[in-house]
C-alpha cells in the first residue's frame, strides 16, 4: 500500500500516550514526519521509541498560551495540526470543585484555542486542524458536566474556524467512551472494569472503542482534502442509544 502522507510534517499534542500516541504511530506509518509535544520527558522518550524514526518530541504545557506562542513562532512552517491533550476531571456538578473544573477547560479547551490560534499562520497550503470533542457534548452523562461545556465549544469553534482560517481545513473529532489510561486516573482498575463493561453492552457495536478506533479517523481528517467543518463521531453509536 502507497504511503497516503511522506513528506507530510504533523504536529500533534498529548502524542506520548493513548490517541495521541496511536494517532502518531498510525500517521507515522503513512510515512509523515512525526513531532509530538507533552509534559512529560520521559514519557515523550518512551513514545518517540515506539513510534520510530520519523518521530520528534518537545516538552511542552499547552495550558501555558506564552510558550505554546514562543514554541510556534520560531517552528517552521508545516503541514497538519492534531489535538487530543487533555487532562481528567470528573464529578457531579455540585460537588466537583471549581479548581479541579477549571484545569480541565484549561487544557481541553484553552489548549486546542491557543494551538491553533498559534499554529495556523506556519500552517502550508492544504493543511488541517483537527480538533477533539467528545460524547458528552451528544449524550448527555452524569458527572460530566466539564466536558459537555468544553465538548459544545471545541463543536462550535470548529465550524466557525473552517470559515475563519479557510482554505486551511478544520475538523473535530467526537470520541465515544474510549479505552485510554485516562479512566485509570478517574476509577480504581476494579470499578473502571465494571463500567466498561455496562457500557459497551448498552452500546450497537458491543464493544469499547479502542484508540486505533480514533487514530483512523485522525487519518481521514488529515488525508481527504474536501473534508472542513465536520463533526466526525467515533463512538460506537453511543449518541443514539
Amino acid at each position: 500500500m502507497a504511503q497516503a502522507l511522506i513528506g507530510k510534517k504533523v504536529i500533534i499534542t498529548g502524542g506520548s500516550s493513548g490517541i495521541g500516541l496511536a494517532t502518531a504511530k498510525r500517521l507515522s506509518s503513512e510515512g509523515a514526519e512525526i513531532l509530538i509535544i507533552g509534559r512529560s520527558e520521559s514519557k515523550l522518550d518512551k513514545a518517540q521509541n515506539e513510534i520510530g524514526k520519523n518521530c520528534k518530541t518537545h516538552q511542552l504545557d499547552v495550558t501555558n498560551e506564552k510558550t505554546i506562542s514562543e514554541f510556534f513562532n520560531s517552528s517552521d512552517n508545516f503541514d497538519h495540526l492534531i489535538t487530543p491533550a487533555a487532562d481528567a476531571a470528573m464529578g457531579a456538578f455540585l460537588e466537583l470543585d471549581s479548581q479541579t473544573a477549571m484545569s480541565l477547560v484549561e487544557s481541553k479547551l484553552w489548549g486546542q484555542y491557543y494551538c491553533a490560534k498559534y499554529a495556523a499562520p506556519k500552517l502550508n497550503d492544504g493543511g488541517s486542524i483537527t480538533f477533539f470533542s467528545g460524547i458528552a457534548g451528544r449524550k448527555p452523562m452524569a458527572g460530566a458536566s466539564t466536558y459537555a461545556l468544553i465538548a459544545g465549544a471545541m463543536e462550535s469553534l470548529t465550524r466557525t474556524l473552517a470559515l475563519e482560517l479557510a482554505p486551511i481545513r478544520v475538523n473535530c473529532i467526537t470520541p465515544g467512551v474510549i479505552d485510554t489510561p485516562i479512566w485509570s486516573e478517574l476509577l480504581p482498575e476494579d470499578i473502571k472494569a465494571t463500567q466498561l463493561e455496562n457500557i459497551a453492552s448498552m452500546l450497537p457495536v458491543k464493544r469499547i472503542g479502542n484508540v486505533d478506533d480514533v487514530a483512523k479517523a485522525a487519518f481521514y481528517t488529515v488525508d481527504n482534502s474536501f473534508v472542513t467543518g465536520s463533526i466526525i463521531d467515533v463512538d460506537g453509536g453511543h449518541r443514539v442509544t
